[in-house]
């Protein structure tokens, strides 16, 4: 679960956002912030994405922040395994691309799991797959953000957090083409609606919440009525044994 692959690749990315051709999708991620934070609620706060995002999440008294595009090769989290947090300490976990910067995504959701408590709220927002961005992704230049990172369907992840015991609570995608142009610009909002009816999963742009359930494994004591007693012999056969 390495996040330090290349600093410079995280960095290129928040100038991608910055850039006034990508201000669109930018405004896209930060308007399904706050509709993400009513299905959240909790006070320990790990957040684990780009700087350009925290602020958004800053209001928690006990956040934990590691922002991807400032990890040095000297940090704890850079090439390591394991966060470098204990088992069971944070209720809400948010991740903002990390997830696409690593070689091996499930161990980072295996991490995640890790250090949540057992009623955790988990954040995931990334690059779809399945879309016209991942459909395109192979004939794009490599070089360039987005098109180097790792994306990976709505579908797989929610298949890893449901075998780890989540439900999904929030399921939502954006950006159904990967180019802002001006000139279609006013119809940009009737395309947002048709996605919703016809592509609700094969925006650019995942937004995901999983809840943690752990059901407790307390022992449950049978309570058997003689009503439903059934004996192997006939009654009749039981009252003429002496």
């Amino acid at each position: 679960m390495k996040l330090n692959t290349n600093n410079y690749k995280y960095k290129e990315l928040i100038k991608w956002y910055r850039k006034a051709a990508n201000q669109p999708f930018k405004k896209a991620l930060n308007d399904q912030i706050p509709e993400i934070k009513k299905h959240i609620s909790g006070n320990n706060v790990l957040y684990i994405g780009l700087s350009e995002f925290k602020k958004k999440f800053e209001p928690s008294k006990y956040l934990s922040f590691i922002a991807i595009d400032e990890i040095t090769s000297s940090d704890d989290v850079a090439d390591s395994k394991r966060l470098p947090f204990a088992d069971n300490s944070h209720d809400v976990i948010v991740i903002i691309h990390a997830l696409d910067y690593t070689e091996n995504p499930y161990e980072l959701v295996r991490e995640i799991d890790r250090i949540a408590t057992d009623d955790a709220n988990v954040t995931m927002i990334g690059f779809n797959k399945m879309s016209i961005w991942g459909l395109i992704k192979p004939l794009m230049n490599r070089a360039i953000p987005p098109w180097f990172l790792n994306f990976h369907s709505v579908y797989s992840i929610r298949e890893w957090f449901k075998i780890l015991g989540y439900d999904s609570s929030y399921n939502d995608t954006c950006a159904l083409i990967p180019i802002a142009i001006k000139s279609i610009s006013k119809y940009v909002s009737k395309l947002g609606m048709l996605q919703k009816i016809f592509a609700s999963n094969y925006g650019g742009l995942y937004f995901l919440v999983f809840d943690k359930k752990m059901i407790p494994l307390n022992p449950i004591k049978l309570k058997f009525s003689e009503k439903y007693m059934v004996s192997t012999f006939p009654k009749s056969s039981l009252n003429r044994v002496k």
